[in-house]
């Protein structure tokens, strides 16, 4: 049975324990300054005049170009992995909690990902093809060394690289965690040596090459994942001209 462990972030949508990571293409914010626009034109027209209307319409459209473009990616993605993979494991994130603890700015990208929607959309697909999604703590799962399940407490969300001071593991941030969940459903060897260089956000391919070791000593290489397939067609582009409105 192949089983990935997946986590749900705001910089990067979706991070796989195999090394491959999808971009947040965070339409809701690429498309503010539109809807802002359309929202203050609104307010400056008379109530259900044919201008009041004509505006309304072109922001229901906005709105309905981000959740399009939305659904259509979550649901590619959910193909992709119902397609490579029988077992999914996912964080139980406390979305409600995240919204009501975060900062304005965070509120808002949690907003713009949806994760409840994703995670509706993944454990949908894998359910029609009779495959299976676990979702499991994610208490400490940053912190926690993948290796030797030691607790890096001075570990912050500035850093990208965990680094267990216990035993000297080093790791990509978010891999680490997506690692600690899936050894976590018991699906992956408790006793790994791994190192990967820091992420690079520029590129969809981050980790080169990782060497595993099994308890008898043997050794397989890890990762070299060219890319990860792309599902997107585009990046998401805002709808339509604007221009007329600011005029």
């Amino acid at each position: 049975m192949k089983a990935v462990g997946v986590d749900l972030g705001i910089t990067r949508l979706a991070t796989l324990s195999d090394g491959r990571f999808l971009e947040n293409p965070k339409p809701l914010e690429r498309s503010l300054e539109r809807i802002r626009l359309l929202q203050r034109t609104l307010s400056r027209k008379r109530f259900l005049s044919k201008n009041w209307i004509k505006t309304k319409i072109r922001l229901a459209k906005e709105h309905e170009h981000i959740k399009d473009f939305r659904r259509d990616l979550f649901f590619k993605l959910g193909a992709l992995l119902a397609k490579e993979y029988d077992l999914l494991v996912l964080e139980d994130l406390n979305i409600k909690g995240l919204i009501q603890s975060g900062t304005r700015k965070r509120r808002l990208r949690l907003y713009d990902s949806l994760f409840s929607e994703l995670r509706a959309v993944l454990e949908w697909q894998f359910a029609k093809l009779g495959k299976t999604v676990l979702a499991v703590s994610s208490y400490n799962s940053s912190r926690e060394c993948f290796l030797c399940g030691g607790i890096n407490k001075g570990l912050t969300l500035e850093d990208r690289v965990f680094h267990c001071p216990y035993c000297g593991f080093t790791l990509d941030r978010d891999l680490n965690a997506y690692l600690v969940l899936l050894k976590t459903s018991g699906w992956v060897p408790p006793t790994v040596a791994c190192f990967a260089p820091p992420t690079t956000f520029s590129t969809l391919s981050w980790v080169e090459e990782a060497w595993w070791s099994d308890d008898s000593g043997s050794s397989a290489i890890y990762g070299g994942v060219a890319h990860f397939e792309y599902i997107m067609d585009e990046a998401f582009t805002p709808s339509g001209n604007l221009d007329d409105l600011k005029k």
